[in-house]
Protein backbone atom coordinates (compact mmCIF):
# COMPACT_ATOMS: atom_id res chain seq x y z
CA UNK A 1 0.00 0.00 0.00
CA UNK A 2 3.08 2.31 1.07
CA UNK A 3 4.32 1.78 -2.58
CA UNK A 4 1.24 1.77 -4.56
CA UNK A 5 -0.07 5.63 -3.55
CA UNK A 6 2.97 7.17 -4.61
CA UNK A 7 3.38 4.99 -7.89
CA UNK A 8 -0.09 6.69 -9.14
CA UNK A 9 0.38 10.15 -7.76
CA UNK A 10 -2.14 9.73 -5.15
CA UNK A 11 -0.75 11.96 -2.07
CA UNK A 12 -1.66 10.69 1.82
CA UNK A 13 0.24 12.26 4.72
CA UNK A 14 1.38 10.01 7.30
CA UNK A 15 -1.03 10.81 9.83
CA UNK A 16 -3.92 9.99 7.47
CA UNK A 17 -2.43 6.72 6.38
CA UNK A 18 -2.35 5.52 9.84
CA UNK A 19 -5.76 6.78 10.22
CA UNK A 20 -7.14 4.96 7.42
CA UNK A 21 -4.92 2.21 6.55
CA UNK A 22 -4.44 -0.80 8.95
CA UNK A 23 -1.65 -2.46 8.48
CA UNK A 24 -1.62 -6.29 9.74
CA UNK A 25 0.17 -6.97 12.71
CA UNK A 26 3.49 -8.95 12.90
CA UNK A 27 3.00 -12.83 14.58
CA UNK A 28 5.58 -13.37 17.12
CA UNK A 29 6.01 -17.10 18.20
CA UNK A 30 6.62 -18.46 21.61
CA UNK A 31 10.13 -19.49 22.17
CA UNK A 32 10.08 -22.51 23.91
CA UNK A 33 12.88 -23.57 26.54
CA UNK A 34 14.90 -26.66 25.41
CA UNK A 35 13.91 -30.40 27.36
CA UNK A 36 15.63 -31.81 29.95
CA UNK A 37 16.93 -34.26 27.37
CA UNK A 38 18.26 -32.14 24.93
CA UNK A 39 20.31 -30.25 27.76
CA UNK A 40 21.63 -33.38 28.83
CA UNK A 41 22.64 -34.59 25.40
CA UNK A 42 24.40 -31.04 24.76
CA UNK A 43 26.52 -31.78 28.01
CA UNK A 44 27.24 -35.35 27.25
CA UNK A 45 28.33 -34.03 23.48
CA UNK A 46 30.55 -31.55 25.57
CA UNK A 47 34.74 -32.66 25.45
CA UNK A 48 36.48 -29.54 27.09
CA UNK A 49 35.77 -29.31 30.84
CA UNK A 50 35.93 -26.08 29.94
CA UNK A 51 32.92 -25.72 28.02
CA UNK A 52 30.88 -28.45 30.15
CA UNK A 53 31.38 -26.14 33.04
CA UNK A 54 29.89 -23.01 31.10
CA UNK A 55 26.96 -24.59 29.65
CA UNK A 56 26.16 -26.12 32.99
CA UNK A 57 26.07 -22.67 34.36
CA UNK A 58 23.91 -21.20 31.43
CA UNK A 59 21.28 -24.03 31.57
CA UNK A 60 21.03 -24.60 35.96
CA UNK A 61 21.49 -20.62 36.31
CA UNK A 62 19.66 -18.66 33.72
CA UNK A 63 22.68 -16.87 33.08
CA UNK A 64 22.62 -14.84 29.56
CA UNK A 65 25.88 -15.66 27.90
CA UNK A 66 27.70 -12.69 28.76
CA UNK A 67 26.71 -12.89 31.98
CA UNK A 68 28.31 -16.20 33.34
CA UNK A 69 31.28 -15.36 30.83
CA UNK A 70 31.84 -12.01 33.11
CA UNK A 71 31.84 -13.89 36.41
CA UNK A 72 35.23 -13.97 38.41
CA UNK A 73 36.21 -16.14 41.19
CA UNK A 74 35.48 -13.88 43.75
CA UNK A 75 31.92 -13.62 42.92
CA UNK A 76 32.02 -17.36 43.77
CA UNK A 77 30.72 -17.83 47.29
CA UNK A 78 31.44 -21.81 47.02
CA UNK A 79 31.38 -21.97 50.79
CA UNK A 80 28.37 -21.42 51.40
CA UNK A 81 25.45 -23.88 50.94
CA UNK A 82 24.06 -23.59 48.30
CA UNK A 83 27.07 -21.85 46.66
CA UNK A 84 26.07 -18.67 45.73
CA UNK A 85 27.52 -16.46 42.37
CA UNK A 86 27.23 -12.78 42.35
CA UNK A 87 26.59 -11.56 39.08
CA UNK A 88 27.62 -7.65 38.11
CA UNK A 89 24.99 -5.01 37.17
CA UNK A 90 27.25 -3.93 34.48
CA UNK A 91 26.62 -7.31 32.84
CA UNK A 92 22.74 -7.39 33.38
CA UNK A 93 20.06 -6.79 31.06
CA UNK A 94 18.44 -4.39 33.93
CA UNK A 95 21.98 -3.15 34.83
CA UNK A 96 20.98 -4.32 37.78
CA UNK A 97 22.83 -6.79 40.45
CA UNK A 98 21.86 -9.98 41.46
CA UNK A 99 22.89 -13.34 43.45
CA UNK A 100 22.11 -16.66 41.73
CA UNK A 101 21.98 -19.98 43.48
CA UNK A 102 23.31 -22.84 41.91
CA UNK A 103 22.97 -26.53 42.01
CA UNK A 104 25.09 -29.17 43.41
CA UNK A 105 25.93 -30.51 39.88
CA UNK A 106 26.96 -27.02 38.70
CA UNK A 107 28.89 -26.64 42.11
CA UNK A 108 30.37 -29.31 41.83
CA UNK A 109 31.74 -28.98 37.90
CA UNK A 110 32.68 -25.51 38.64
CA UNK A 111 34.94 -26.47 41.47
CA UNK A 112 36.41 -29.11 39.06
CA UNK A 113 36.80 -26.60 36.72
CA UNK A 114 39.11 -24.37 39.13
CA UNK A 115 41.09 -27.34 40.54
CA UNK A 116 41.71 -27.95 36.80
CA UNK A 117 42.53 -24.39 36.00
CA UNK A 118 44.54 -23.45 38.99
Amino acid sequence: MREYTPYHDIDIGPRKFRLKVKLPKTIRKNNEALSKEDIIEILNACSDIRLKTYVMFLAAGGFRAVEALSIRIKDLDVESSPVKVFVRGEYTKTKTDRIVFLTDEVAQQSRSWLDYKY
